[in-house]
């Protein structure tokens, strides 16, 4: 399928990773941590909706670069923070 390359298709993927995970029993107690990771998988999702926008209209392309780069930062941010506070979450409860 060639609409879920990159950007868009990560993002789709994380979020379908999200919706599989109901089944696994973690997430009641993994509800904020799963939020960063859900908020993380929109702002990859924005940030693909605007790359043909930056295509389209040349004279705002630089402008929809950067907002498409912070995007991106943002993405990977909360991405990385719900990733690690699920991680710490998960490994607590095993002991």
């Amino acid at each position: 399928m060639a609409f879920l390359e990159g950007v868009i298709g990560t993002g789709v993927g994380i979020l379908l990773g999200l919706a599989l995970l109901k089944y696994s029993g973690y997430v009641e107690a993994l509800r904020k941590e799963l939020g960063y990771i859900a908020s993380g998988a929109v702002f990859l999702i924005l940030a693909a909706t605007l790359e043909p926008v930056g295509t389209a209209v040349p004279t705002i392309a630089t402008a929809i670069g950067w907002v498409n780069i912070i995007f991106l930062v943002i993405a990977f941010i909360l991405v990385l923070i719900g990733a690690i506070a699920m991680a710490i979450q998960i490994f607590s409860k095993l002991k």
